[in-house]
């Protein structure tokens, strides 16, 4: 009897201090709003930072100094060596430094970690906020979509809030 107290004892210890989040955070109410609104992230591992800067639309840099992409989106280009900025680049830049800056974000990860360039691949939320940031941009017309397998969880959502944004001419799409 004493043998079976202990393993239960240890299961549910074992129990509490598993999942795949990685952060404490994850018993957060932002948190439960965010896998609510997007149910595919909820056994997507998930860490909590803070954003040191912003490089450009799509990506940034953590205070730990990793470099982070974010999936599915595509800023037009503000920093590509030997080429010049593309129209609506620094409009799409400066949209992401207002908003990510010196802000806590969640990064959800999709089937891949790293691009080619060691940058992580991630879905980003901004605290206080269940709506992923990589949608804001794509929605309000400061991204198109790109989609790299195997990070696609979220393709058909990106091109169907592309078409809104397109029809709409918003943002990048009111140069076409």
């Amino acid at each position: 009897m004493k043998k079976a107290v202990v393993l239960l004892l240890m299961l549910v210890f074992i129990a509490a201090c598993g999942g795949k989040t990685g952060d404490s955070q994850a018993s957060s109410p932002l948190v439960k709003d965010i896998v609510q609104k997007y149910p595919a992230l909820k056994d997507r591992k998930m860490t909590a930072t803070e954003v040191k800067r912003v490089v450009d639309g799509d990506t940034f840099e953590t205070k730990e100094g990793e470099k982070v992409r974010l999936i599915g989106v595509n800023t037009p280009e503000t920093v590509k060596p030997n080429s010049p900025v593309e129209k609506f680049g620094k409009e799409a830049s400066n949209f992401t430094k207002s908003k990510l800056t010196g802000k806590k974000v969640y990064l959800f990860s999709d089937a891949g970690d790293k691009d080619k360039y060691g940058r992580l691949l991630r879905y980003v939320f901004i605290e206080g906020d269940p709506v992923m940031f990589n949608e804001t941009l794509v929605r309000d017309g400061y991204a198109n979509t790109m989609s790299v397998p195997p990070n696609v969880m979220f393709q058909d959502l990106f091109r169907m809030l592309e078409r809104e944004a397109r029809e709409k001419k918003k943002g990048l799409w009111a140069y076409e």
